[in-house]
Parts: structure tokens; sequence; C-alpha cells
């Protein structure tokens, strides 16, 4: 006999684990953001119609491993969201959370395709499927901190600005991010990505802080 049960009712709710799923939002931040400050410092070593570009094959892997480990941290941290419920047992703000969830582990899978294709042309074959899976996942996101982050807030149960923070993510990346990326100059780029990155920081406290 089938109970109803989504996947997430089995993830444990006490304040110890929300606090877990919090501080790995707030470590995904911060992988973020010293991931952008590190290419923008980073002294271009190959061509810019390189995928790879500013970085070598090899750093790109490193690179794009690391910021595969803080799309994963940052789905934890949506996970959390789902068990702090915050949102007043909408099922819109359940729904996009899960589209979130799923978003962050399709980038992790971008991130690594990245890594793998880093001696391509950008206008090549490969580059142009990469490139459309981080769009959609992007897109999967944005969706989840719009939405969701729009009936937290309504719903005042998170003090602070965990719900303006997680609305900000979605918003940044529709504003932001995604013309950046279409653009393709990697200064707008990094710069859109360090600031969605922020976002994770107070979200990743307020998680911590839910009951």
């Amino acid at each position: 006999m089938t109970t109803g049960h989504t996947v997430t009712d089995t993830i444990p709710t006490t304040r110890n684990h929300l606090q877990v799923y919090g501080g790995a939002c707030f470590a995904s931040g911060l992988i973020g953001v010293a991931g952008g400050l590190v290419t923008l410092l980073y002294t271009p070593a190959v061509p810019s119609d390189q995928w790879s570009y500013p970085f070598t094959t090899s750093v790109q892997w490193m690179a794009s491993i690391g910021f595969a480990v803080a799309h994963a941290l940052t789905a934890l941290g949506f996970l959390g969201i789902l068990k702090a419920r915050p949102y007043a047992e909408s099922r819109a703000a359940t729904l996009t959370l899960q589209l979130a969830v799923a978003g962050f582990v399709l980038l992790v899978l971008a991130e690594l395709l990245s890594g793998a294709i880093g001696g391509e042309n950008v206008d090549s074959t490969a580059a142009a499927w990469v490139g459309t899976l981080f769009g959609v996942a992007s897109l999967l996101t944005a969706i989840g901190g719009l939405v969701a982050g729009t009936v937290i807030a309504r719903a005042g149960q998170w003090n602070g600005l965990g719900a303006w923070m997680l609305l900000a993510s979605g918003v940044l990346m529709v504003v932001l991010v995604t013309p950046a990326n279409v653009a393709g100059d990697v200064t707008f780029r990094t710069l859109a990505l360090v600031l969605w990155s922020l976002t994770f920081l107070p979200l990743g406290r307020a998680i911590a802080a839910s009951r």
C-alpha cells in the first residue's frame, strides 16, 4: 500500500540535519565566490575561442569539479528548504523547489561535461550541447528561486534575508547570469555568477536556523 510520501519525506528533519543542509548551501556560496575570483584573476592561457578559456584544459577540469561540488551542495541546501517547509505547505513551492534540485543536479553533470570538452572550440557541436544543458538546468533553478522565494516571503515564516535571497537567486539567474552567458564575455559572466553565489550565504544561514 502506498503512503503518498515523496522522496524528501525520507530525509531527516531534526534541527541538526537542517544545520547540515544550511551549511552545505553556505559552503556552496563560498566555493562559487572563490571560484569566480580565481577566474577573474587568472591570466588567460589559451585562445578566447577555446571552451576552457581562460584556463588550460587541466585547470578547467579542476575548476569544473569544484563548481560541480558547489552545485551539489546547493542541491542539498534546497532539499533542506523542502524539509524545513517555510512556505505554508504551498504545492507550488514544493514542486518548483523539486525542479530546482533537479536543476542543480543537471548543473553538476554540465560542469563535468564542461571539463571534458575543455579543448573544444566554443562554436563546436559539443560546446552547443553542453551550453544547452547549462541553460536548461539554470532555468530550473531560477523557477525554484522565483516561485518558492515569493511564496516564502509572503508566508513570513523565515526571519532575516532567507526568503529574499532565495528570490534573488532566481532573479539574478534570469536577469543577469543568463544574459551574461549569452553574451559570452568571461568577465561579465563571472561577476554575475559571483553575485548569484553570494545569495547562498544568507540562504544557508536561514535554512540552518529553521525549526
